[in-house]
């Protein structure tokens, strides 16, 4: 087993003016229960820091015997994404440039630099050196191509001898192709350089884990060449609109995207954009809770002088990292437990309209709110694969259902298998591999939910004339887009005798903004209908309708498909019974493996210790005062919560075996909970949930 392997609690201090680097070692890493550090600050010119031997290499010797004699692991920081004016007044080929060749800055006082540019030359002589001292990990801070591509004269260069002609006259496609081509050979090259002199040394990166043409870095792409996956789900710009959800829907992204490999979530303990101002404790443990009880290491950063740690987010993020210290065998080795797949589209993203969440990398590749939409033949408007994502990942996590995030690789690579049901939220690009796996998975008995004109496009982004999914979907013929261009003009009727509509409130309830009307295939059974656009607010509800939701069967398997932009309207309104609707049709399709009175702002995840045999049940009260962020978290009493281990595969050997159950959270001693078991189900109420609560299942 690599070191790496084992639970990492990282101290990040992301910049130094002037404090002393074995005093940060001692005062804040060390009684901080931290048990790694990513090294920045002996390196720092303020917030960056690259590696030069002749400036660094001696005090990082001494650093390293410190640490290393206090059990601490370190890692080198490296931005391989931006630099100092010092550095591009002396070297100006450096920089990335603009198609208009103007240099392109990052976070307003420095510059991007380019990774073709002979800036690696140097990168690659210091990183041998650097190799050969008594390191334990090399973080590579980027790289970032910025979104409209770099167009300096090595890259103008390098594309040409490989496309045949000037970068300016580039496809979309071929800047993609491009950019990804670039990161992932430096990452590959790094690699080769690292584990050439040392194997031991950890190699990871920052990453988006979203979109490729954010940066350039795709996830699958470089995967090969790192030792962990990482990502920037804890950056978070905390206002009115943020998502409950910001760091666990991330963790569970690089988790599929991992195979296997350990995963970080970095947590920024400054309230973004505000380096110098810390989160509250509360939105603290919430970021904290979210990445471990999703299985990903945590690395807390930083972004001011070390006083910043005196205040309630800075005490909040220490009292955290004590209880993982005491606590750390519950958080090596587990697997999500799942039945529900819930799909990220990276074809989608990259050639569809998507968008991506606010980030440091974001923000310095210079991305705006949405990318290149796909073609206009057909459909001129399109939904919002992202939006419609978070939509449903809401809805999923409100209705405490227990999933996981899969991407094309998860299709084709057979581990879709695993699963009961797949949602393709607004997945309008899809290949015909892709495809072909989905609609072998339902053949088999898998059963499916898809909205909108999802795989209306092929995997760049052309438009099909029928779906290439029809025949699963249970659409016989594309008829037309229908826009509801007026606020208040959109409704559905659904027939509440009906299992998709048990509990919804009215027979009448809103629709979305775009719909697809189609002609259903034979056999296919509706479950609702949409009317067609009002003229405006007051007037008389339409007499004319068209088909909205279908439930059809396909092989051994089912599918229901929303023809509307339903996950894109619950991630912007959060209809009540929008989110009933499509638990109804989860929970028809995919037996719950939760059943809780607990509120939908309590995050509930489960996971399985395989070497122990004992499941673990991570659960996050967000329960707060209704605005974010949040100060406070009410507390909740006398939780009802029924596991229904009796239908997870790996437990049926072991039933009988469940002796116990005990809370790990209620101090520093556990508590047994007691507990009823009847044909698998495991029956309990927890007397108390406060921000975090830990679960045994032994």
């Amino acid at each position: 087993m690599k070191w790496w392997e084992k639970p990492l609690r990282i101290a990040a201090v992301q910049c130094n003016y002037g404090e002393d680097s074995l005093s940060i070692l001692k005062n804040h890493v060390i009684p901080g229960d931290f048990n790694t550090e990513q090294l920045l600050h002996l390196m720092a010119e303020g917030h960056m820091a690259s590696y030069e031997e002749d400036v660094h290499g001696s005090r990082l010797d001494e650093y390293l015997e410190k640490a290393h004699k206090n059990n601490i692991r370190v890692i080198v920081y490296w931005n391989v994404h931006s630099m100092q004016k010092r550095y591009r007044d002396s070297n100006p080929e450096w920089v990335q440039r603009d198609k208009n060749n103007d240099e392109v800055t990052a976070y307003e006082t420095h510059y991007l630099l380019c990774i073709n540019s002979e800036w690696y030359e140097t990168y690659s002589e210091n990183l041998k050196k650097l190799c050969k001292h008594n390191i334990d990990g090399i973080f590579l801070d980027g790289p970032v191509v910025t979104a409209g591509g770099c167009f300096c004269s090595a890259c103008s260069k390098k594309f040409e001898e490989k496309y045949n002609k000037p970068i300016k006259d580039a496809s979309y496609q071929e800047m993609l192709n491009f950019k990804v081509d670039s990161v992932t050979e430096f990452v590959r090259k790094t690699n080769a350089i690292v584990k050439n002199i040392n194997p031991d040394i950890l190699l990871y990166l920052n990453n988006s884990a979203l979109r490729a043409d954010v940066t350039g870095s795709n996830t699958r792409k470089v995967e090969p060449w790192v030792d962990m996956i990482g990502a920037e789900g804890g950056f978070v710009w905390v206002d009115k609109n943020t998502t409950l959800w910001h760091a666990s829907s991330m963790a569970k992204c690089i988790e599929a995207q991992a195979k296997g490999k350990p995963t970080v979530i970095f947590i920024a303990g400054d309230h973004k954009p505000h380096s110098y101002y810390m989160h509250t404790a509360e939105e603290t443990k919430i970021l904290y809770a979210q990445s471990v009880a999703n299985g990903a290491n945590v690395w807390y950063g930083i972004h001011a002088p070390t006083y910043i740690m005196d205040t309630p987010g800075g005490r909040a993020a220490k009292e955290f990292n004590s209880f993982l210290a005491r606590n750390e065998e519950y958080y090596s080795n587990t697997k999500p437990v799942s039945k529900v797949a819930i799909m990220w589209s990276m074809d989608s993203a990259n050639y569809y309209s998507s968008y991506i969440g606010i980030s440091d990398f974001a923000e310095v590749a210079k991305v705006s709110g949405t990318n290149r939409t796909a073609g206009t033949k057909g459909i001129e408007k399109h939904g919002n694969h992202y939006k419609a994502f978070m939509g449903f990942y809401e809805i999923l996590t409100r209705s405490h259902i227990q999933f996981d995030v899969v991407d094309e690789y998860s299709i084709t690579d057979g581990s879709l298998s695993k699963y009961e049901l797949l949602i393709l939220p607004t997945c309008g690009c899809m290949s015909s591999e892709t495809a072909e796996g989905i609609r072998k998975f339902v053949a088999n008995g898998g059963k499916l939910i898809s909205t909108f004109d999802t795989g209306f496009f092929d995997e760049k982004g052309r438009f099909f004339e029928k779906p290439i999914l029809a025949d699963v979907m249970g659409i016989e013929k594309f008829e037309a887009l229908v826009e509801y261009p007026v606020s208040g003009t959109d409704f559905m009727r659904i027939d509440r005798a009906q299992w998709a509509g048990e509990g919804i409130s009215a027979d009448i309830i809103p629709f979305t903004n775009y719909a697809i009307r189609f002609i259903p295939a034979k056999g296919v059974v509706k479950l609702a209908e949409a009317l067609e656009p009002m003229k405006g607010r007051y007037e008389p509800l339409p007499g004319l309708s068209y088909p909205c939701i279908v439930h059809a069967r396909y092989g051994d398997g089912e599918s229901v498909y929303i023809s509307g932009t339903i996950g894109e309207i619950y991630n912007a309104k959060t209809n009540p019974d929008h989110r009933k609707l499509i638990e109804n049709i989860i929970n028809k399709l995919s037996v719950p493996l939760i059943i809780t009175d607990a509120p939908g702002s309590v995050e509930m995840v489960l996971r399985y210790q395989e070497d122990k045999d004992r499941y673990i049940l991570h659960i996050i009260n967000m329960t707060g005062e209704m605005v974010r962020p949040i100060e406070r978290v009410i507390p909740l009493n006398n939780v009802e919560i029924t596991l229904n281990l009796a239908d997870i595969q790996a437990v049926k050997a072991n039933l009988k075996e469940v002796k116990s159950l005990k809370c790990i959270t209620a101090g520093k001693t556990a508590i047994d909970i007691p507990f009823s078991r009847k044909n698998g189900l495991i029956k309990f109420t927890v007397p108390e949930i406060k921000t975090y609560e830990v679960l045994i299942v032994e």
